[in-house]
């Protein structure tokens, strides 16, 4: 029997790619749906299209779906003629306000708890909603601070999640006026279901390597990995060693830039990899170089499989999931000297290996789906 006193929560999203924010938020709702206090709804802007994420869905019914702008040439998909483009501008206008009104009296009439899960993506939309609306940002403070909008939203909603106490700090002495509204939640992780999948994993036969398993995008500053690893390779006598990066991206444009090192022929490119744990699971250590993280949840995932992280101290993530350099070594952001002296210092054992790796493993447990999920829970009960 239905339980009348069902809270009814909304989650917004705008589409579900792949990528870190929609893993997360299928982990958030996995555990979300075992309780029986919660009556759930996700709305996104077009259809999901993604197989892993359409069939999830399917296989979740007692999660209400809805799209908002299911008409792609009104939605997202803009043409490239100015003629056209200026229509469609028109006419989509006219159909978005259509279709926030549906949105606001027929999606959000009964809801109690709205949820904009990725960086004020549904603001518009929300403006005037009754219901308790919660903001989640998953992106890095540097994103926040380079506009100057961001913290003139949050006036319009009830609650602001960040992902690491180092932004929460930053932000308070930026904005105590809003030092009520934010409130931290880490991402969840599954270490049960990492834990097994680094266990099935197959490490590859690379022999001796560094590895980092990142999107290969301008963020991820790729280029600062490929010049330490050279630096790297050519002080020490040309190891066998190989630098290896797992990740989908600009395959072409950064296999271009590894070609004009020395040390091409130990640069390996593995692509996009449905089990990527094996390749961290043998590695010297796993290398996260951002310009800046919301979080950094691969870092966790490389604690888990007990590679040591060689990590950028960007904002916020790293330095907070590493503790301090307690759980990791820590590099400045770009630094490719710094990262070349770590990597040295790994290969031939001069740095505190197993205590960091040690400390890392013990501390997992902050991140755990099971704990994290609490925490949720009193966001949307708040």
């Amino acid at each position: 029997m239905r339980r009348k006193n069902k809270l009814k929560v909304v989650f917004c999203l705008r589409d579900m790619q792949l990528g870190g924010v929609e893993s997360v938020l299928v982990r958030t709702l996995e555990q979300l749906i075992k309780r029986d206090d919660m009556e759930i709804s996700f709305v996104s802007y077009v259809n999901i299209t993604e197989p892993v994420y359409a069939e999830w869905f399917n296989a979740h019914p007692e999660i209400k779906t809805y799209v908002l702008y299911p008409c792609s040439w009104l939605g997202t998909k803009l043409k490239r003629f100015f003629l056209v483009r200026l229509v469609q501008h028109i006419m989509r206008d006219t159909y978005r306000g259509a279709r926030r009104m549906f949105f606001k009296h027929h999606i959000l009439h009964n809801a109690d708890v709205v949820v904009d899960y990725y960086d004020f993506g549904f603001r518009k939309e929300l403006r005037r909603v009754r219901a308790k609306r919660v903001a989640w940002w998953h992106s890095s403070i540097n994103k926040f601070l380079a506009n100057h909008s961001y913290v003139k939203y949050i006036k319009n909603y009830d609650l602001f999640v960040t992902l690491t106490d180092g932004f929460v700090d930053e932000f308070k002495a930026r904005w105590p006026k809003y030092k009520k509204k934010i409130v931290r939640v880490y991402n969840p992780v599954d270490i049960d279901d990492v834990r097994r999948r680094i266990a099935a994993a197959v490490v590859p036969h690379y022999g001796k390597y560094f590895v980092s398993v990142a999107r290969l995008s301008g963020d991820k500053d790729i280029e600062t990995v490929l010049r330490a690893f050279d630096m790297f390779w050519q002080k020490n006598n040309q190891p066998d060693v190989y630098m290896v990066f797992v990740g989908g991206g600009d395959v072409t444009k950064y296999r271009t830039i590894a070609d004009t090192f020395a040390s091409r022929d130990k640069i390996v490119f593995a692509g996009a990899q449905k089990n990527p744990f094996g390749f961290m699971r043998g590695a010297l250590a796993h290398i996260l170089s951002s310009k800046a993280e919301g979080m950094g949840v691969v870092l966790v995932e490389s604690m888990l499989a007990g590679t040591l992280n060689i990590a950028s101290d960007c904002k916020n993530g790293p330095r907070e999931i590493l503790l301090n350099g307690g759980a990791g070594l820590l590099f400045t952001p770009g630094d490719a000297d710094a990262l070349a002296v770590h990597m040295e210092n790994v290969w031939k054992n001069k740095a505190p290996i197993k205590q960091m790796i040690k400390a890392a493993t013990q501390s997992c447990d902050r991140f755990d789906a099971e704990n994290i999920i609490p925490d949720v829970v009193k966001v949307i009960k708040r």
